[in-house]
């Protein structure tokens, strides 16, 4: 609550990209975290120095569902991104930027762990709980011996830790099975494809084992993989739909042939869209007139050159 209610257009960009890439990959904790940052913030500052209204509780309220739509919740946070407007920060700033998101956390490797931080606390508290202890004697007809508090002092110190270790292997045990049980559930997915050729061969799996949905999704990465083999765009997990068409602006032609495979895959991934035979084939033969025409253009620059 201690945190500002207003951000700048980039702070506020910066974690919607966040929380988009979080989604994407299923990761509910980190998704959490980004959520209870979006929510206090209420005013974005834009550029010219206006302030614009922000609200995105509704991310708070469908995490609180047992089973939230990470989906959807990956598709409309696609669309906030591409509704912000064009950043304008200068390059000097942006690298500032960069810095400061790169030594925070998850990133900054320098900052001690929480296991690390506990027994630094600990070894502390012992230090201060163990002065030097006067000899205490025992006054008895027989016997003049004294004894020392130290030993009984470390004897109940490593019995309150052996309790304390067993109370946070059993919590542990116990979070591990809770955030592994959904896991288990559904079967292994497959890695995503880093080339053109190897998303072909996923996508024509998918389809002969009847899962044109999969399907559709292998045949689009395949679309985007080999515009970035052929160095027409950049290809990155985190960006939107509407940023690789917004990389093609110069090239309307390539441009106008990928924004059909873009609104078939919406529709049919995030969607839930059923697809029929037909409607497949004429899918994969715009994702095929994609190669060839990429191809003739690339031969043509050869001639030429």
């Amino acid at each position: 609550m201690a945190q500002p209610t207003e951000v700048s257009l980039i702070e506020y960009e910066r974690l919607l990209r966040a929380a988009y890439a979080a989604a994407q990959r299923g990761d509910r904790l980190e998704l959490q975290v980004l959520a209870d940052e979006l929510t206090i913030v209420s005013h974005m500052r834009m550029p010219d120095g206006q302030l614009a209204s922000v609200d995105q509780r509704w991310l708070t309220e469908v995490l609180l569902e047992s089973e939230p739509d990470l989906l959807a919740v990956t598709a409309r946070l696609g669309a906030l991104i591409d509704a912000l407007p064009p950043s304008t920060t200068p390059p000097a700033q942006a690298l500032q930027r960069w810095e400061e998101v790169v030594n925070e956390s998850p990133f900054d490797r320098n900052e001690p762990g929480w296991l690390e931080q506990f027994f630094e606390w600990l070894f502390g508290l012992l230090e201060r709980l163990n002065p030097p202890l006067l000899e205490v004697s025992i006054d008895g007809p027989q016997s003049d011996a004294s004894f020392n508090l130290r030993p009984f002092v470390w004897i109940g110190i490593g019995l309150a830790m052996l309790i304390f270790g067993g109370v946070l292997f059993f919590w542990i045990h116990e979070v591990r099975l809770t955030i592994q049980a959904p896991k288990q559930q559904d079967p292994p997915a497959e890695a995503d494809p880093i080339t053109w050729s190897e998303a072909q061969r996923l996508a024509a799996a998918a389809r002969q084992a009847g899962d044109r949905r999969s399907a559709v999704r292998y045949l689009y990465l395949a679309a985007l993989l080999w515009f970035d083999e052929q160095g027409l765009l950049h290809y990155d997990r985190s960006l939107t739909d509407c940023e690789y068409l917004q990389q093609l602006h110069d090239r309307p032609s390539l441009r106008d042939r990928l924004a059909p495979v873009v609104n078939t895959f919406d529709a049919v991934w995030y969607g839930q869209q059923v697809i029929d035979e037909q409607a497949f084939a004429r899918y994969e033969q715009q994702v095929a007139a994609i190669k060839a025409i990429t191809t003739q253009i690339g031969r043509a620059y050869e001639a030429t050159a």
